[in-house]
């Protein structure tokens, strides 16, 4: 009994390795792309909604951060159903990872629509940031990635000051600065970490397998 029970043990150590390692190729086969496809989109409307604003001083720009959910979630279901296709089967902490960020979603969402309906527009940003480097830094965590837990623990610590700021002395072209700076270390780089990871580790792993089918 003492043998089964240790034998058991190793197994069950083996499994939640191995599910932690077919995440990590499914995140790397996809999902890093993922990660810059809305990281570079937050960049670029936040710097297009900073231009505009500052060229035209004209608070009515800021609207303009809506096509950022807008123009995410098309590119997100356009090129979703080709990079699903690249993903092996899904387990128990694929599904994890992926209802972490399906309620960073929602909650960002909520952010937008409560900060409307008190008038709070300045809180939006620096609350979405959090999120979104907190959905990072969990990610980091499910999968064991050092860089995904340094990063958005950095962009998570300046979301927090930025929210401070904000409540203390309002919003500046400074605070659409720091979001895309936030959304740097928390998407753009891990996007790529990951897909340089899929370029170093997939390829060579389904050349192994390969090998002894």
């Amino acid at each position: 009994m003492m043998e089964d029970r240790k034998l058991n043990e190793r197994e069950s150590l083996e499994l939640i390795a191995q599910m932690i390692r077919n995440t990590r190729r499914n995140l790397d086969a996809g999902g890093g792309n993922m990660f810059l496809l809305w990281g570079y989109t937050g960049v670029v409307v936040t710097l297009g909604v900073w231009a505009a604003l500052y060229f035209t001083n004209c608070t009515a720009c800021l609207w303009g951060f809506w096509a950022l959910p807008v123009v995410g979630w098309l590119l997100s279901w356009w090129f979703g159903r080709r990079w699903r296709k690249q993903q092996g089967a899904k387990d128990y902490t694929d599904r994890v990872v992926g209802q972490v960020w399906q309620m960073i979603g929602i909650a960002c969402c909520g952010v937008a629509v409560f900060a409307t309906l008190y008038q709070a527009y300045g809180l939006i940003l620096p609350l979405c940031a959090m999120l979104v480097s907190l959905g990072s830094l969990l990610t980091g965590i499910i999968i064991r990635y050092t860089l995904f837990s340094g990063l958005p623990s950095l962009g998570f610590a300046w979301s927090l000051v930025l929210v401070f700021q904000v409540v203390s002395g309002g919003v500046s072209s400074a605070t659409l600065l720091v979001f895309a700076v936030i959304v740097l270390l928390s998407l753009v780089i891990p996007g790529h970490v990951l897909n340089r990871r899929a370029r170093r580790e997939v390829i060579p792993n389904a050349l192994e397998r390969n090998r002894y089918v």
